[in-house]
């Protein structure tokens, strides 16, 4: 009998974000897939505590835009929890806040289970929802609207354009080209920035001004209201 795969989102940063799903998923899985960039490990971190002695099972995940890198990136990790699977081991492939948002995982899953798989989906907090809160805001109130925009690719103005509050995320070396475009549309006063959200380094801004030319590339700007 195969395995099951479980796309396991671990919150925003701080293992306290973790559901209590999240821990019992990655407590029973035998292997915990973790998504290696070439960087540091922030999700292998965060569940440290809960996979001690588990086998850790590295998934290429290169960051690129090349869409052939990419796929070939997402077969490979695919094919390695495949064999995984065949042997009738669960496992866990870990992913920062929610499976559902912008995750690499998802292209993984898909080709899980377009193999024939069985994969579940466990999730997290999304990074945006821990930077409202941080914050101490709402996203959306009574018939508000609500938009994600993903910052550092074309079409953002455009998008900043559609009336309601927005979320900007993937912003990274981007963030000076997106500031600059936010003061431009007239939506300074409207702009909040978490910078690292519930970890230890965590930042927040209150306004547009605020907001440094650099900053890491886990950074959620909340544009809430209209242009003033």
């Amino acid at each position: 009998m195969s395995g099951i795969l479980y796309g396991v989102g671990v919150g925003p940063g701080d293992k306290k974000f973790l559901t209590l799903d999240a821990v019992e998923k990655l407590k029973n899985a035998d292997i915990i897939a973790v998504p290696d960039t070439g960087g540091e490990k922030t999700a292998m971190n965060i569940v440290s505590e809960f996979i001690q002695g588990k086998e850790i099972l590295y998934c290429n995940m290169p960051m690129t835009r090349d869409e052939a890198k990419l796929k070939e990136g997402h077969e490979s990790s695919a094919d390695s929890i495949i064999h995984k699977l065949d042997e009738g081991l669960n496992v866990a492939f870990i992913t920062l806040g929610d499976p559902t948002v912008y995750s690499t995982y998802m292209y993984v899953h898909r080709i899980v289970v377009a193999r024939g798989y069985k994969a579940e989906i466990i999730s997290g907090i999304p990074s945006f929802c821990a930077a409202a809160a941080s914050l101490n805001i709402s996203l959306c109130d009574k018939s508000e609207h609500l938009h994600i925009i993903p910052a550092s690719y074309e079409g953002t103005e455009e998008l900043l354009n559609i009336k309601g509050n927005k979320v900007l995320m993937k912003s990274g070396k981007s963030l000076s080209k997106v500031k600059a475009t936010l003061k431009n549309m007239g939506y300074g006063s409207s702009c909040k920035m978490v910078e690292c959200c519930s970890m230890k380094n965590e930042k927040t801004y209150e306004s547009l001004n605020d907001i440094p030319e650099e900053s890491s590339y886990f950074s959620i700007i909340i544009v809430k209201g209209d242009r003033k």
